[in-house]
C-alpha cells in the first residue's frame, strides 16, 4: 500500500486530505488531477509532491483517515479500556462515538466515495476490509472475550457476539444515512440506537 512520505506537514497534510476528498466525492478519483488538487489547496503542483508521491497515496491515506482504522485506534484508547468489564458502558460508548462520526459530512463524503470508486484501487480496498474484519472487529471480539471471561455476559460465542453486535450498529447506519438520499436527523438515529442497544445488552444479559 502506498505511503506519504515522513516530512508531510501535518496541518498541511490535513488541508490536502480535505480537498481531495472533496474533490474525488464530486468529480471521482480519474476525473482530479495532482494539479487540481494542489490548486484547491493553494500549493503549487510541485509541492504537493512534497507530501504525498501521488494519487494513490492520497486515497490509501483517505481510506486511513476515514476507515475502520479510526474506530481501531479509538478502541484502544484508555477511555476504552477502562471500560473492559462494564459491558454496558462498552456498548453505549461504541456507539456514541460512531453516530459522531456518522454524522461527519467527510466521513459521508468518503462513504460516497467508496461506493463510487468500488472497483478502483484494489491493494487499498483490500485494506480497508482487513482492517474492518479483522483490526476493529478483533478488538471488539476482544472486549466481549473479557466481558464473558468475567461473568458480565451470557454468550457461547464471545466473538459472534461482537459480530451480532457491529451487525447491528451496520444496519443503523445503512437504514439512516447510507441507503436514504439525505441522512435522517440525529435524533432518530440516537433513538434506533438506543433501542438496538436496550435490546441487545437484554439479549446477552449485560443489564442483569
Amino acid at each position: 500500500m502506498a505511503s506519504t512520505l515522513p516530512t508531510s506537514d501535518p496541518s498541511t497534510r490535513e488541508r490536502i486530505l480535505d480537498a481531495a476528498l472533496d474533490l474525488f466525492a464530486r468529480h471521482g478519483y480519474a476525473g482530479v488531477s495532482m494539479r487540481q488538487l494542489a490548486a484547491a489547496v493553494g500549493l503549487r503542483g510541485s509541492s504537493l509532491y512534497n507530501h504525498f508521491p501521488g494519487k494513490d497515496a492520497i486515497y490509501a491515506a483517505l481510506i486511513d483517515a476515514h476507515g475502520p482504522a479510526s474506530s481501531a485506534e479509538r478502541l484502544r484508547s484508555p477511555r476504552f479500556r477502562a471500560l473492559h468489564d462494564d459491558p454496558a458502558a462498552f456498548c453505549r460508548l461504541y456507539a456514541a462515538e460512531l453516530l459522531v462520526q456518522w454524522q461527519d459530512p467527510r466521513e459521508q463524503r468518503f462513504q460516497d466515495l467508496m461506493t463510487t470508486e468500488r472497483h478502483r484501487m484494489i491493494a487499498e480496498r483490500a485494506h480497508y476490509y482487513d482492517t474492518l474484519f479483522r483490526e476493529e472487529s478483533g478488538l471488539v471480539a476482544d472486549y466481549f472475550r473479557d466481558f464473558a471471561l468475567a461473568g458480565r455476559i451470557t454468550t457461547r460465542n464471545p466473538r459472534e457476539t461482537a459480530r451480532l453486535f457491529m451487525a447491528g450498529l451496520t444496519f443503523v447506519r445503512l437504514e439512516h444515512f447510507l441507503v436514504p438520499a439525505t441522512p435522517a436527523p440525529a435524533e432518530m438515529v440516537r433513538e434506533a440506537l438506543d433501542r438496538l442497544l436496550a435490546n441487545f445488552l437484554a439479549l446477552i444479559g449485560a443489564e442483569a
